[in-house]
Parts: C-alpha cells; sequence; structure tokens
C-alpha cells in the first residue's frame, strides 16, 4: 500500500504531505482542493503508466486545463516550476514525478526523471558505436548495467553480421525506449499507482448497461456496470454473491437481483427484487438511483479486475444520511477483506460516524485553504470522546466548513 503522498505546485496544491491508511476520508466546504489532492495522485498514475496525453488524462477523472492552471498560481515563479510529487509504500520504496510541460499547445506532459534515464541509456547506446561495449553510463544498479551489457553485446553481434535490417530494428527497438521502460516499472511500486482511477459515478451511465467503458471492468462515470455483473455470475461463483447481496440489504426493501443477457437479442437487463412487492420486478430504468450507486461501489471493491488503489469522489451521493454511516463501514471492510486502498471524498458528515479513527488503518483529513489560499489537510488524530465525529466537525472543532454567509 502507499502510505505517504507528497505534492508541489499542483493546482491549489502548493506543498503537501499526506499520511494514508488503507481507508482515507477528506472533507471540506466546496473549493477547498479535495478533488485537487485527487487528480496529482491521478497526475501522477497517469505518468507511471507512460500515459499523460491530454486523451488518458481525462478518462482517469483529472479536469484538464491549460498548463498555468494545471501549476499553482500562487506567483509568478510557480508557472516556470514543475509539479513534483512522491510515493511512499510500506516497504521503504518510493517514487518521485518531476512533471512539466512539454507541447503547451496540447498541452502534452513529460517525467524528468524518465527523461533523464532515457537520455542516458542514449548515451550508452551511442558509447557502443565506439565499440566501447563495457562502458554502461547512468546506471547504478548492478542488474541494470547487466542488462545494458546485453544488450551492447547484441549490438556489437549486428554490426559483425553487417545485417542491416535486423541492425535498424534493433536500434528502432532501443531508441523507442522499450528497454527504459522496463527498468522504469521495475524500480518502483509502479501498478498500484499507474492504475490509480476516480470514480464519480453518474446516474445516466449507471442505468445505460449498453455504454461501454474506455477503462475496464468499470468506468469512472460508473459505464461497465453490466459487464462487471456478468463477470460475478460467471466467474466468481455462489459465495462472492452471496457476499454481495450482503451488502445490498442495507436497503431495507432489497430482496434479490440479476443481470439476465438475452443472446438471441443482445438485450441486457437488471431484475430486482422489492421485498414488499415480491410480484413485480424492477429493473435498471425503475429502480431507485441510491442502489445503482451502491451496486456500483460494492461492485468496485468486490472485483479482482478493478485497480488494488482507487478514489471515490462525492462517496455520499444519492444517498441518506443515516445510509452514508451504515454504507461507510461496509466499505471499510470490504477494503480491508478484498486488499484495496481507497481514498473518498465527502461533504455529509454522516459519512465520518461509519469510521473507527482508533484503527490506524481508517484516516480522515481536514482540507482546508490557508490564509494565502493554498490547501492544506490536517489529520484528525483521535476518536472524540462522548461526541460523534459528525456532531464535532458540523459544531466547528475540526474547521473545514464554510464561512458563514450573512
Amino acid at each position: 500500500m502507499i502510505r505517504e503522498i507528497k505534492i508541489n505546485n499542483f493546482k491549489s496544491v502548493q506543498d503537501l504531505s499526506l499520511p494514508l491508511g488503507r481507508f482515507n476520508v477528506l472533507i471540506g466546504s466546496n473549493g477547498a482542493g479535495k478533488s485537487n489532492i485527487l487528480e496529482a495522485i491521478t497526475f501522477a498514475g497517469a505518468a507511471s503508466a507512460d500515459k499523460l496525453g491530454n486523451e488518458f488524462l481525462g478518462s482517469r477523472g483529472i479536469k484538464t486545463a491549460n498548463a498555468q492552471l494545471m501549476k499553482s498560481a500562487f506567483s509568478k515563479k510557480n508557472f516556470s516550476e514543475p509539479i513534483k510529487l512522491s510515493f511512499k509504500n510500506g516497504k521503504g520504496g518510493e517514487i518521485k514525478f518531476t512533471i512539466d510541460e512539454v507541447e503547451t499547445s496540447i498541452l502534452k506532459w513529460a517525467v524528468k526523471e524518465k527523461k533523464d534515464l532515457e537520455e542516458s541509456f542514449a548515451n550508452s547506446i551511442a558509447s557502443f558505436y565506439s565499440g566501447d561495449i563495457e562502458s554502461v553510463q547512468g546506471f547504478e544498479n548492478e542488474e541494470q548495467k547487466n542488462k545494458a551489457r546485453q544488450i551492447s553485446l547484441q549490438f556489437k553481434e549486428l554490426l559483425k553480421a553487417e545485417d542491416k535490417e535486423a541492425l535498424n530494428k534493433f536500434i528502432k527497438s532501443a531508441f523507442n525506449f522499450n528497454f527504459i521502460d522496463e527498468l522504469y516499472v521495475q524500480q518502483f511500486f509502479n501498478e498500484e499507482l499507474a492504475n490509480f482511477l476516480i470514480y464519480s459515478p453518474q446516474e445516466i451511465s449507471l442505468r445505460k448497461f449498453e455504454e461501454e467503458s474506455q477503462i475496464k471492468p468499470l468506468g469512472i462515470k460508473g459505464e461497465g456496470l453490466f459487464s462487471i455483473l456478468q463477470i460475478f455470475n460467471e466467474s466468481y461463483g455462489k459465495e462472492t454473491i452471496d457476499e454481495f447481496k450482503k451488502y445490498l440489504h442495507i436497503i431495507e426493501w432489497f430482496d434479490d437481483f440479476e443481470a439476465i443477457f438475452d443472446k438471441v437479442s443482445g438485450r441486457k437487463s437488471l431484475v430486482v427484487k422489492d421485498r414488499y412487492i415480491p410480484d413485480i420486478s424492477l429493473n435498471q430504468n425503475n429502480v431507485n438511483e441510491g442502489f445503482l450507486f451502491l451496486l456500483f461501489y460494492v461492485s468496485l471493491f468486490l472485483s479482482k479486475e478493478t485497480p488494488s488503489f482507487f478514489a471515490i469522489d462525492n462517496v455520499d451521493a444519492s444517498f441518506h444520511p443515516l445510509l452514508c454511516k451504515e454504507m461507510t463501514k461496509n466499505l471499510v471492510k470490504l477494503s480491508k477483506t478484498h486488499n484495496k486502498q481507497v481514498i473518498v471524498t465527502t461533504h455529509n458528515p454522516f459519512v465520518l460516524d461509519g469510521l473507527d479513527l482508533n484503527d490506524p488503518e481508517q484516516t480522515l483529513f481536514v482540507v482546508r485553504r490557508n490564509s494565502e489560499g493554498e490547501t492544506i489537510a490536517d489529520k484528525i488524530e483521535s476518536q472524540p470522546k462522548n461526541i460523534k465525529l459528525s456532531e464535532a466537525w458540523m459544531r466547528g472543532r475540526y474547521g473545514g466548513l464554510p464561512e458563514t454567509i450573512e
């Protein structure tokens, strides 16, 4: 798991350090910067996956803007400084990104560390032309040096054979930096970060089963819900389905559900049973929207195909306040049993009552803007005595409330 995040010069975040648990909640008033924190992590994930093009950022949940708006705007200096992000895991591993724009007209970004590594590799390849195959520049790790030496020997053999086609193919492969990509991935706990997404489901996407998602199996707006329900039915077995339904029973009227696919017509439908009206079935078009959101969230946590590290923006959408409390308790359980790490944002104080801050794996942060306008995050260190977390927040104990409008 990722245990610490540091963000510099990203949107409203000038300098922020965030120690993470398994289940993390961000609260604060509108515009405090909660979503900017999530987007910064997503930006690093895109860099980690080498997909910093503008077309990839939106599909991950980042609201893209011109380069100046993607950086902190607290001084003119910020515009010339790169975005810096770092992540530490629980085993002492760390990954750092220094990201800056290289093509402002199309908002193209690049990671400085990778460019430096690529340049070192290019220098090494260049030295091979002179026959200096023992000179391996830019690789501190012995394993990396050995791989580079192997490539240099292969290069020398191709030169001897005078096979122009094979030589061109080799050079193209080398300078496409396939090898660099491999080294870059090997150095870090890359996969969980590369797959990080911000989920913000929308009712219209949850009801349209025919839409496919760009990112499988679940899209950030709720696309692909039916497909993942099919996967549960076909691959996960009765035990998982029973667990799924157990978590859906926090909605009092829910009795049962089934995802049906008609192979002849190609029609996909969700059949939901209301225990108060057993003779009538509901479908995705007329079932309560809160049920669809809950269905999506439970799928997100139960699935082996969804990311191990992700965020949910405005997790309270479409839920009754008291249901928020119970839902949070259940999502905390699901995160533990299915090895997911999650960051959620909320404006609903009842979400907080589903947390137990005596558990170090459950963390709560109050996000706010300081007197200079910068986003900061204060960790709530302990569970209050004789008062609910929701009440403590609403009474102003932790801050993060909008200023009184008179």
